[in-house]
C-alpha cells in the first residue's frame, strides 16, 4: 500500500516538475506566426511578454527588419537590432521626432519622420513576411509595466503593403477571416470605425487610453439606444485628463464607464463588437488621431471561437482590474 501510495506521489511530483518546465519554456520561448498559424494576439493581461515576441522576431530574422514606432528607448532591444544591423540585416527604423527616442546610429538606418501631429504608428515588420502591430510601443515601460495589445501575423502580402503602401488602406484575408488595414490620418477611417458600431447588434466593449472623438461618442450612445449592450472602460490618468468630458458624456446618457487601477497606463486601444470583430491598433478615439496623427487601425472580423474566447477573457479580465470610480 505504501509502495502504491509512493508510486502515486512520485508520479504527480514528475507530473508536476514537466507541467512548469512546459510553462517556464513557454513564457521563455513565445509563438511568433506561421504559415500554419498565421496570427497571434498578445497581450500582457493574458501573461504575454511581448518584448520576448520582439526579441524572437528581431533573433529570427534573415534578410530585413523595418519598424515604424513612436518611441524606442529598450535597450535589450536596441542592442538587438544593433546585432543584426552588424551582422548585415538590413535595419530601418521610422520614429517621432519629438518621442524621446534613444539616438539611433548606424549601421541602423533610422529616419525621423516629420507630421502634422504624431508620428504614433507602433508596426514592425521582419523579412516581408511577418507584420506585428498595436498599442506597445518599444519602451520598456511599455512593453513591461503598461496593460496593451498587439497582434502578430504571417502575411507577405500584409507585409508588402507596409513596406510601400499605394493607398490609405489595405484589404486582406487571413485564413477566411477578412480584415482591413488604414493608414492614417484619413477621416474615411473615422466613417469606417463610425460604420462598424452603427451596426452593431449586442454588444460593444471598449477599452481606451484616450476616448475624446464626439462623432465616436455619439455612435456608442446611439448604439445603446437601440439596446446594444455598452461597457467601456478607460486609463484612468486619462480619465482624469482628456478624457474626462467624455467620460461625463456617456455617464450621462447611463453607458457603464469604468478605470483602470494602478500605476500603470491602460494603454490599450480596441474595441470588440458583437463578439464577432474586434478594431485595434495605435489609434487613440481622439480627432488627432484621425486628422494628423500617423496611425494604424485594423478590422478584424469573423472572430474564430479561439478568439472570441481570448477576448471575452481579455474583455473580463480588464473588468476585474477596474473601478466603477476614479
Amino acid at each position: 500500500m505504501r509502495v502504491a501510495k509512493s508510486s502515486k506521489l512520485l508520479a504527480s511530483l514528475i507530473f508536476l516538475a514537466a507541467l512548469y518546465t512546459f510553462l517556464i519554456r513557454a513564457a521563455l520561448d513565445p509563438p511568433l506566426p506561421t504559415s500554419k498559424n498565421p496570427i497571434i494576439f498578445y497581450s500582457n493581461q493574458k501573461r504575454d511578454d511581448f518584448r520576448l515576441v520582439l526579441k524572437k522576431a528581431f533573433s529570427e530574422a534573415q534578410r530585413s527588419i523595418a519598424i515604424t514606432m513612436y518611441a524606442i528607448t529598450d535597450e535589450q532591444l536596441l542592442k538587438n537590432l544593433y546585432e543584426k544591423a552588424a551582422q548585415g540585416i538590413s535595419v530601418q527604423v521610422w520614429h517621432d521626432p519629438n518621442s524621446g527616442t534613444t539616438p539611433i546610429l548606424s549601421p541602423i538606418i533610422a529616419t525621423s519622420v516629420k507630421t502634422k501631429g504624431l508620428m504614433h504608428r507602433k508596426i514592425v515588420t521582419t523579412d516581408d513576411t511577418h507584420v506585428f502591430l498595436g498599442s506597445a510601443n518599444m519602451t520598456t515601460s511599455s512593453l513591461v509595466l503598461h496593460d496593451n495589445l498587439s497582434v502578430g501575423f504571417y502575411h507577405p502580402p500584409l507585409a508588402k503593403f507596409l513596406k510601400k503602401p499605394k493607398s490609405s488602406y489595405f484589404d486582406f484575408t487571413i485564413e477566411n477571416q477578412s480584415c482591413r488595414l488604414w493608414m492614417l490620418p484619413d477621416i474615411q477611417a473615422l466613417n469606417y470605425l463610425t460604420d462598424q458600431l452603427q451596426q452593431a447588434q449586442s454588444s460593444i466593449f471598449v477599452a481606451m487610453f484616450t476616448l475624446t472623438h464626439p462623432k465616436l461618442l455619439d455612435a456608442l450612445v446611439k448604439a445603446q439606444e437601440r439596446g446594444v449592450q455598452i461597457k467601456v472602460t478607460v486609463d484612468h490618468y486619462a480619465a482624469r485628463g482628456a478624457s474626462r468630458k467624455a467620460v461625463q458624456f456617456l455617464q450621462e446618457h447611463q453607458i457603464p464607464v469604468t478605470f483602470s487601477q494602478g500605476l500603470q497606463l491602460l494603454h490599450h486601444k480596441w474595441a470588440y463588437i458583437d463578439r464577432k470583430q474586434v478594431v485595434l491598433g495605435s489609434t487613440n478615439w481622439t480627432q488627432a488621431a484621425f486628422t494628423k496623427n500617423q496611425d494604424c487601425l485594423l478590422f478584424l472580423k469573423s472572430l474564430t471561437s479561439d478568439q472570441q474566447n481570448l477576448f471575452d477573457n481579455l474583455s473580463h479580465t480588464i473588468a476585474v482590474e477596474s473601478n466603477e470610480t476614479l
